[in-house]
């Protein structure tokens, strides 16, 4: 018994032609999607010292609220423990 041989498989080369648009998968259009980007690149660059600077006073800021919101819960939770005891 002879064996068969596979079909060779050919690759065509990328012509770069764009048969449908995976902009509108995300939920926008052609156009939008190029407004974004180019609002995107308008913003100034940031620096890596001037990133940590903003999540610092984000931390300083929200930070006091999330510790009101937790201990609060933890206050509850023991209030209710204690009780039901």
């Amino acid at each position: 018994m002879k064996k068969q041989k596979k079909p060779k498989v050919i690759y065509y080369e990328d012509k770069g032609q764009t048969i449908y648009s995976m902009a509108a998968l995300e939920g926008k259009t052609p156009e939008q999607k190029e407004e974004e980007e180019k609002r995107r690149k308008s913003f100034p660059a940031v620096t890596g010292k001037e990133r940590r600077a903003m999540i610092r006073a984000a931390f300083a800021v929200y930070g006091p609220i999330l510790l009101i919101f937790v201990g609060s819960f933890t206050a509850a939770a023991l209030l209710l423990y204690l009780l039901l005891r």
